[in-house]
């Protein structure tokens, strides 16, 4: 197994353009077929690693996993998945099937964390802004991608599913509507109000800095 270090490159948080812009588009149908769970079947844990890491890394902090944390959970997550991955048939995309075991992970590492009644710690070295962004730049990007952690972190479970799966990993709506057991058109009502209300979020921490 590859291992999670502390610092790697790969490791990317939620990028705040590309969370913002998401926040302001449109939602864009595009239909799951059977080929793209059946490509998935099959693949070496090297090759789900580096498709998929930045998912899992993402996912663990949108579900409030604590930045001091990550790094383990990250391991944890991997750990699970190299262990289950012969048990996977294809019946969903590995996206969605990831995301389950991710859930869990960060289940199990938010009720640590409350044990200890430690604060959340604000991101940090995985804000993506520039290659070489200025210090205002990195304050700007860093605030950004703490408001859509904030956001996403007090959505019910069902409503964080959509927007980490619907909004920053656009996952197709028919493949979340067959997760949540919900209507298509529910997921596409929803995910238009989770957009407006992340932008009238930001929009209201603007004007009150």
């Amino acid at each position: 197994m590859k291992p999670c270090l502390p610092g790697d490159p790969a490791a990317r948080d939620v990028d705040p353009s590309a969370a913002l812009a998401a926040s302001r588009a449109d939602t864009r149908a595009r239909q799951p077929g059977a080929r793209e769970a059946e490509d998935d079947v099959g693949l070496s844990f090297e090759e789900v690693y580096e498709r998929h890491f930045e998912f899992v890394w993402r996912s663990l902090r949108l579900f409030g996993v604590a930045r001091e944390s990550l790094d383990d959970a990250v391991q944890d997550t991997f750990g699970v998945i190299v262990r289950q991955l012969p048990q996977f048939e294809g019946r969903s995309t590995l996206l969605t099937w990831m995301y389950a075991i991710v859930q869990r992970v960060a289940a199990n590492y938010r009720r640590g964390h409350r044990r200890k009644s430690a604060a959340l710690e604000p991101l940090e070295h995985h804000v993506l802004a520039s290659d070489e962004p200025d210090p205002h730049s990195r304050v700007e990007a860093r605030e950004a991608a703490d408001e859509i952690v904030r956001f996403c972190s007090a959505l019910e479970p069902d409503r964080r599913t959509l927007f980490v799966l619907g909004i920053v990993e656009n996952v197709p709506a028919l493949e979340i509507a067959t997760l949540l057991g919900i209507p298509v058109n529910t997921v596409y009502t929803r995910t238009r109000a989770l957009r407006l209300a992340l932008r009238e979020q930001i929009e209201r921490r603007e004007n009150e800095t």
